[in-house]
């Protein structure tokens, strides 16, 4: 926190790469169909996110934030 009770935040170039592949899928989709694909897409990566970290804190292990941990699988 900066004292403001704001958060700073920066995004990695991986981050950014995954969040136009996100925006490139949906640019077809419309309406509902388009909120649906975004909030899957948000949930999913939170929940990955989070259960990761919460692991890696428990078993102590360091992991270098740049690797490709939370890339998506091609079906």
């Amino acid at each position: 926190m900066n004292g403001s009770e704001h958060v700073n935040v920066s995004l990695t170039l991986e981050d950014e790469f995954t969040l136009t592949r996100i925006k490139n899928a949906a640019y077809d989709l419309k309406g509902r169909d388009r909120e649906q694909y975004l909030w899957n897409r948000i949930v999913r990566l939170v929940c990955r996110e989070r259960a990761f970290k919460f692991i890696v804190d428990e078993l102590g292990v360091v992991v270098d934030p740049n690797i490709s941990v939370f890339e998506e699988i091609e079906d």
